[in-house]
């Protein structure tokens, strides 16, 4: 059987996911693009704030992982194909996918960090919440702190210089359990489902374990989901919406006096229904397949890294300069975003180049020095 599987527009999903976790810290930065009651109600407080709600995103992160970590292994149907499987080499794979550009945007950020709060944050004409300008500035970090940060399975609490990388922590770990679920995958999916579920209630295994177990159940079934829904219409509608709303709306649908698990599960849900749908769906499938969203999902992985950066150290002075140009608040928030979303993607497609490659390729070569096969 081929040893891997690679599916464009799963990618693309990924990237517009990371597009949102950006658009929401720079929200958090510097508020929406209008204000006063309407507005909060339109973009903040209801189904319309999909466009920048980062914590569903991360829920999309974790589904995707579980499918994308698993499908490979059923290429060929419900049944795991676990024959050329190797812990050690999978393992040593998603330490150099995962942590090795994370050591070194890391490394980058801290030098960044060292310039940037030499001198009080950047004041601009639309002001930065002390969230963001607060970030590095009232941390003050030595070079050993910096390094404790390097240590992405116990990051030090607060985690500074990249804050975002908190589920990073949880995706390694999660994807390093992944083999486990394939073996009970592979008694079925009751045996997944069960061990799951007593993990995450009773052993205190992350809630966005759920999220890898509904990425492994996809991916177990993709072949029936995909022949099952292409012709027929109404259900794939039906699963948008649910999926849309329960993705999207969670902080509506389930009362705040419920745990905040329950809220990260609902998103998980809606997340699996979404991708349900786009597995079924052939003109979804062609949109997403469109060049600048696979590039988009292509650098995703940069893209989460650097962006915080970005927003820290240029932002401020994109929006000086654009101060100089209008007055305009709206005209402010909208060239700020557009130009540090295209500053982001354009050093996610250098990092892609220059670090994401070639930790794939050094990882590969230690898993071949070690006479392990890919």
């Amino acid at each position: 059987m081929p040893t891997k599987t690679h599916i464009a527009y799963l990618d693309s999903i990924r990237g517009l996911a990371a597009l949102t976790v950006i658009t929401e810290h720079y929200i958090i930065g510097y508020g929406l693009p209008c204000k006063g009651l309407l507005c909060e109600q339109w973009l903040d407080n209801s189904p319309l704030h999909f466009w920048w709600d980062g914590g569903a995103a991360v829920s999309m992160f974790f589904v995707l992982s579980g499918l994308v970590l698993s499908l490979k292994y059923f290429r060929h149907g419900p049944q795991p194909y676990l024959t050329d499987f190797n812990l050690s080499t999978f393992t040593i794979a998603r330490l150099f996918r995962i942590w090795a550009p994370y050591c070194a945007v890391l490394l980058l950020s801290a030098c960044l960090y060292r310039l940037t709060t030499a001198a009080p944050f950047l004041p601009t004409e639309l002001p930065a919440s002390d969230w963001l300008s607060g970030m590095w500035h009232r941390h003050p970090l030595s070079w050993t702190d910096m390094l404790r940060e390097l240590f992405l399975l116990r990051l030090p609490v607060p985690n500074v210089l990249l804050p975002q990388a908190w589920t990073l922590t949880i995706e390694l770990t999660l994807s390093l359990l992944l083999p486990m679920g394939l073996v009970l995958m592979a008694r079925g999916s009751a045996w997944l489902i069960f061990f799951s579920l007593l993990a995450v209630g009773l052993l205190g295994i992350s809630i966005f374990w759920l999220d890898f177990m509904f990425g492994l159940l996809i991916a177990r079934y993709h072949i029936l989901i995909t022949e099952h829904l292409r012709q027929r219409p109404w259900p794939r509608r039906l699963i948008l919406l649910a999926g849309f709303l329960l993705y999207s709306s969670s902080d509506f649908l389930i009362p705040a006096t419920l745990s905040k698990n329950y809220l990260w599960l609902c998103s998980g849900i809606g997340a699996a229904l979404l991708i349900v749908f786009a597995l079924g769906s052939t003109r979804s499938q062609t949109f997403l397949s469109q060049p600048l969203l696979r590039h988009i999902g292509k650098v995703s992985y940069s893209a989460y890294l650097l962006h915080m950066a970005v927003l820290i150290c240029l932002t401020p002075y994109i929006l000086q300069g654009l101060a100089a140009l209008t007055g305009n608040r709206f005209a402010l928030w909208l060239g700020g975003w557009l130009i540090s979303v295209g500053i982001v993607q354009l050093l996610s497609l250098v990092s892609y180049h220059w670090l994401e490659s070639p930790s794939i390729s050094l990882g590969r070569r230690v898993v071949n020095s070690m006479g392990h096969r890919n």
